[in-house]
């Protein structure tokens, strides 16, 4: 008589078991990591937020007033601030929405396809309060900054 011999192998079971614990665990790992990714271009967006507000006080020891272009250059006429209108990578705009002898508001909106919906809109002003909002219009100033 013939002894049975001991499959070798997974069952299709096994092999459905592991795809899907696979793909959970894919899931979770690409989620955290585009949310880690719109951490980042939120850094550089609030990066690029201080060092506007920073050549805005230069602008405004030099001349009187606070500037209210972008993107720059030694020599231009008029004067405008030596600070990029976009960060890199192109995640975020900035803008002045602001500029007259005695204030000024600078923003970054999100913009592209990756972005932030929680963070949608950074912006500072010249006595350095940190405003944010997310895509509905709600504050998230603490979140954000």
């Amino acid at each position: 008589m013939a002894q049975a011999r001991a499959a070798a192998g997974f069952t299709l079971i096994e092999v459905v078991i592991a795809l899907a614990v696979v793909a959970i665990t894919t899931m979770f790992a690409a989620s955290t990591y585009r949310n880690h990714l719109r951490r980042g271009y939120r850094a550089q967006a609030a990066q690029a937020l201080l060092m506007a507000a920073a050549e805005q006080e230069k602008f405004h020891l030099a001349y009187g007033s606070y500037g209210n272009r972008l993107d720059g250059a030694v020599g231009d006429d008029p004067p405008a601030l030596p600070v990029a209108s976009r960060t890199p990578g192109g995640h975020y705009t900035l803008a002045i929405d602001v500029a007259t002898a005695s204030e000024f508001r600078v923003i970054a909106t999100a913009s592209g396809n990756q972005s932030d919906p929680a963070c949608q809109m950074l912006s500072i002003d010249e006595s350095g309060r940190r405003l944010a909002e997310n895509s509905r219009g709600a504050d998230s100033a603490r979140r954000c900054w």
